[in-house]
C-alpha cells in the first residue's frame, strides 16, 4: 500500500509529470522517413552552404565593375563547374544557383542587360560582389543546423534534407495504451440509450496523439468490473510505454482505477489536483511504464490533456519544450475563480475592429461539454487569484497553437 499523496497545484504537478518522464530508446532511421520524429542528435553540417561562390540571379558574371560592354565567353547553369576563368572585359551568363567562374567580381541582373551577339551591354551600375553569394554564407561547415530534441516539421525535415544527410538518430515513438471504463460508455453508432453518454474521450484523446505521430492501442469500453480492468490495465501496462485510462478515478462504488494501482505496485506520483475541472486525475508509474487515470467526462479528461498529459508525452518523445504554449489576450468578460484553486474556464475568441477578445463561455460546469465546440481556448486563473475583469490581460491556452 503507498503512501496518499496531496492534492497538487497546476504546476507543482506539472513539474513532477516532467521530472519523471524520460525519453523512450532511440533508433537510426532513414532521413526520408524522418518527418513528424524528434531527433536524438544535434544535426550537423558537413560542408559550408553555399560550397562554391554563387549567383544570387539570373544574369551575367563579370570580372570587373567599371565597364559597361563586356564578351560573353562562357553559359553555366546550376550545378556546372566553371572551367574558365574570366579575364579582364569577359563575362559568363550565369543562371540562378550557378558557380561564378573564378575571377568574377559581380553579377548583373539580365533585366539590367542587352545582348548584341556575343557584347554585353550593361545598362545599370554595377556594385562589387553584389549578387555573389559567398563561401559559407549561409552557414559554415560544422555549425548546427538542427538541435536534438526537435520536432521535424515538414520545414525542419525540408531544412535536414538540404543537409544531404541519408539517416538520422531519433527517438521512437512512444507506444501508448487507451483504456475506456464505464458501463454506460456507449460506441459511436450504437442505439441510444437513456442514462448513457457515447465514448467521446476515446476519440478525443486518440485524435490529439495522432496529431503528435503517436498511434494509440485502445481497449473498451470495458465493464464496471475489477476483475476485467486488472487485466487490462495489465496488458496495456506490459506493452506500453504510457497508459491512460478514461473514468472510474473518482471515489464511488464503481471507481476501481485508484485502488487497482495502490494494489497492483504502482508508485503514485500526482494523487488529485487542485485544479477545476479536472481534480481527480491520478498519475502513477511501475518500473518503465506511466500511468494516466483522467477523469470520465470529457471537459475534466481535456483539462487534463492540455495541461498535464500533452506535456508528459512530449517528454517521452524527446522533446526539449514540453509546457503547453500560451499567448496573452484581453478579457471582454468577467471570468470568477477561488482562491487556493486553478481554475480553467472556457473561451471563444473573436475580433472587432482589429482587435481580438476572450469571451467567457456561458456554461463553465464540469459535467457539461457541448459548448466545446465554441471554445477555442482556456484561460487559467491560478491559486492566488480569484477573478479577472473584462480588460484584463490573462493567459491563454490557444488549441489552434498546441500541436
Amino acid at each position: 500500500m503507498m503512501n496518499e499523496l496531496g492534492a497538487l497545484s497546476l504546476p507543482d504537478a506539472q513539474k513532477v509529470l516532467i521530472e519523471a518522464a524520460q525519453p523512450v530508446a532511440t533508433e537510426v532511421i532513414a532521413t526520408d522517413a524522418a518527418l513528424g520524429r524528434v531527433l536524438a542528435d544535434d544535426v550537423m553540417t558537413s560542408h559550408a552552404f553555399p560550397d562554391t561562390r554563387r549567383s544570387a540571379v539570373d544574369g551575367y558574371a563579370v570580372n570587373q565593375i567599371d565597364l559597361n560592354q563586356y564578351r560573353i565567353v562562357a553559359t553555366l547553369g546550376a550545378g556546372e563547374l566553371p572551367q574558365h576563368t574570366l579575364g579582364r572585359g569577359e563575362a559568363a551568363a550565369v543562371m540562378t544557383g550557378a558557380t561564378v567562374p573564378e575571377g568574377s567580381v559581380a553579377v548583373v541582373r539580365v533585366e539590367d542587360t542587352v545582348v548584341d551577339g556575343e557584347i554585353l551591354i550593361v545598362q545599370t551600375e554595377i556594385r562589387d560582389k553584389e549578387n555573389i553569394n559567398r563561401i559559407g554564407e549561409e552557414m559554415a561547415a560544422g555549425a548546427t543546423v538542427l538541435q536534438a530534441g526537435t520536432r521535424l516539421s515538414p520545414v525542419k525535415h525540408s531544412v535536414l534534407c538540404c543537409t544531404g544527410i541519408a539517416e538520422v538518430r531519433v527517438y521512437r515513438r512512444p507506444r501508448v495504451g487507451i483504456l475506456i471504463t464505464g458501463d454506460e460508455v456507449l460506441q459511436l453508432g450504437s442505439a441510444h440509450q437513456p442514462g448513457s453518454v457515447y465514448d467521446s474521450n476515446r476519440h478525443f484523446l486518440v485524435g490529439c496523439l495522432a496529431q503528435m505521430g503517436i498511434s494509440c492501442t485502445v481497449l473498451g469500453p470495458v465493464k464496471d468490473n475489477a476483475d476485467t480492468i486488472r487485466r487490462s490495465v495489465e496488458q496495456l501496462s506490459t506493452e506500453c510505454d504510457l497508459v491512460i485510462s478514461s473514468g472510474g478515478v473518482s471515489m464511488g462504488k464503481y471507481d476501481f482505477i485508484r485502488p487497482l494501482l495502490h494494489s497492483s505496485g504502482f508508485r503514485v506520483l500526482v494523487n488529485h489536483t487542485k485544479i477545476k475541472p479536472g481534480r481527480p486525475l491520478i498519475v502513477a508509474r511501475k518500473a518503465a511504464t506511466l500511468f494516466f487515470g483522467m477523469p470520465g467526462y470529457p471537459a475534466a479528461c481535456l483539462v487534463n490533456f492540455f495541461y498535464f498529459l500533452l506535456p508528459t508525452v512530449k517528454k517521452l518523445m524527446g522533446l526539449k519544450e514540453v509546457l503547453p504554449p500560451t499567448r496573452r489576450i484581453r478579457l471582454a468578460d468577467d471570468l470568477k475563480g477561488r482562491k487556493g484553486r486553478w481554475d480553467v474556464l472556457r473561451v471563444r475568441l473573436q475580433t472587432e475592429q482589429e482587435k481580438e477578445r476572450a469571451y467567457r463561455l456561458k456554461s463553465q460546469l464540469t459535467s457539461h461539454f457541448m459548448n466545446m465546440g465554441e471554445c477555442d481556448g482556456l484561460v487559467l486563473l491560478n491559486g492566488d487569484c480569484e477573478r479577472a475583469t473584462a480588460g484584463d490581460e490573462v493567459t491563454l491556452l490557444d488549441f489552434a497553437r498546441q500541436f
